[in-house]
């Protein structure tokens, strides 16, 4: 008997009766419970994603209300006092994530949301123990080595519990680290050194970009989106800042754009696709503008435009189909 002779069997049984469905299932061990199971799936992940927006709104609302609360107590306080609710509270919060990493190390969550909370007050607590400490802050260079020192901070700590969330202030902590240097190390104020910094974001962009594709696949993976937003946009952003009265940074700015959309497909992110097809029209509005509005008319050009702007939606929309969205 053949496969299809036995389906054929099974089936003129299950019509006379001789044989129920559920008796077929049974036999067979394909429960019910299966898919009960499969059924429950989305509901746990749900709670998960609950739980998590919870406690993102919990640490929200525990920054909010310290801020008031400091706000409020500021003059009352001396030195000590606003040094131990701004640095002193996010030293502890920092201690209790943690401790709470180390002793639930199956349940992250909690742990990290106290590094957040930490994270968001360690910065502006050194900050405040800096000025309550006298420190004569004229020059740059005391506010560059404490934010060198939070970075080194955070990144033992990162060793220490693998976790994204200190990760990412080891990496936000890291870039202001980077400006400060520079700023501190420069003469005159940042306004005067806009080269410079343009490049120096070009380059803080592409290491974003380079650290999100070291991150994929790892317990860093969170941040991967993250990365890939702020580094296609810094390096692009600033890269656009330089075209401006440059025709060779706006003929070198189409390639980047360009590469920018290739490496989106490369990488299968959205985020950098968004941000290239942005800047891309962000740079033929420019182009168009400054070189044809005169010569056919501001109206002709608005046509032309517009039919440029669907036709790199389209392309748009087509690399996400082809080669993101799979």
């Amino acid at each position: 008997m053949n496969k299809e002779e036995l389906l054929q069997e099974l089936e003129k049984g299950i019509n006379a009766g001789e044989i129920s469905r559920e008796e077929l299932i049974s036999r067979l061990s394909l429960t019910p419970s299966a898919g009960r199971e499969i059924s429950a799936t989305p509901k746990d992940s749900t709670h998960f994603s609950m739980t998590k927006m919870l406690y993102v709104l919990g640490a929200a609302i525990v920054v909010i209300g310290i801020i008031i609360f400091v706000y409020q107590v500021w003059d009352d306080l001396g030195s000590l006092g606003r040094i131990s609710v701004t640095l002193g509270l996010g030293l502890l919060f920092t201690v209790i994530g943690s401790v709470l990493l180390k002793s639930k190390p199956e349940n992250q969550t909690i742990g990290s949301v106290f590094h957040a909370i930490g994270g968001l007050l360690v910065p502006g607590g050194a900050v405040v123990a800096l000025s309550e400490l006298n420190v004569d802050m004229v020059s740059v260079w005391p506010i560059a080595i404490t934010f060198g020192a939070i970075f080194v901070f955070y990144l033992l700590l990162n060793f220490a519990h693998r976790s994204s969330v200190l990760t990412f202030f080891a990496i936000a902590n890291g870039t202001a680290f980077i400006y400060l240097l520079v700023e501190a190390m420069i003469d005159g104020p940042f306004y005067r050194h806009e080269d410079l910094y343009a490049y120096l974001t070009m380059v803080v962009g592409a290491s974003y970009l380079l650290l999100a594709h070291a991150f994929r696949g790892g317990w860093n993976n969170k941040l991967v989106g993250i990365l890939y937003f702020f580094g296609s946009a810094g390096f692009l952003g600033a890269a656009f800042s330089r075209v401006f009265d440059s025709v060779p940074w706006q003929m070198v700015y189409f390639l980047l754009v360009i590469g920018g959309l290739f490496l989106s497909a490369y990488t299968k992110s959205r985020a950098i696709l968004v941000v290239s097809t942005c800047f891309l029209l962000a740079h033929v509005s420019y182009i168009t503008g400054e070189y044809f509005a005169d010569s056919v008319g501001w109206p002709v050009a608005l046509v032309i435009l517009g039919f440029i702007f669907i036709g790199l939606g389209y392309v748009s929309i087509n690399i996400n189909k082809k080669y993101i969205a799979k």
